[in-house]
């Protein structure tokens, strides 16, 4: 499988909320690392919960997956997301870097202001 194809089938699962594809586009190893977060996803059950936290987080969720660059067993891009909180819209942009290994991610390396949406939806609920 094409290792850009990976990144669709995981905006796919992002933007629809369908979960089962990820048992096959996700190494049993998989491990996601977020800067922000002191925890590292680890394992496809992490990576589900991690997606259900985001999807009942923000409504009308939906990201795009730009500038899809793959070398090797590499592929990163660029994303955008917006979803709507209890007080208005929310957008952020950031950057994704997989390893792929046998035709599964194996790892991804995620970065954007995750502390600084966090931090947002806390004072909006707390409003």
């Amino acid at each position: 499988m094409d290792n850009r194809r990976l990144v669709e089938q995981l905006v796919e699962c992002w933007n629809t909320g369908r979960l089962e594809p990820i048992d096959e586009v996700l190494s049993a190893k998989f491990v996601r690392h977020e800067p922000d977060i002191d925890e590292a996803d680890t394992g496809r059950e992490d990576y589900k919960k991690t997606i259900k936290r985001y999807r009942d987080t923000l409504s009308n969720f939906q990201t795009e997956a730009t500038d899809i660059i793959a070398q090797g067993d590499k592929v990163a891009f660029r994303f955008k997301t917006k979803g709507k909180s209890p007080s208005g819209p929310v957008a952020y942009e950031g950057v994704n870097i997989l390893r792929i290994e046998g035709n599964k991610v194996v790892e991804d390396w995620v970065y954007f202001d995750a502390a600084g949406l966090r931090n947002r939806v806390k004072r909006e609920k707390a409003a």
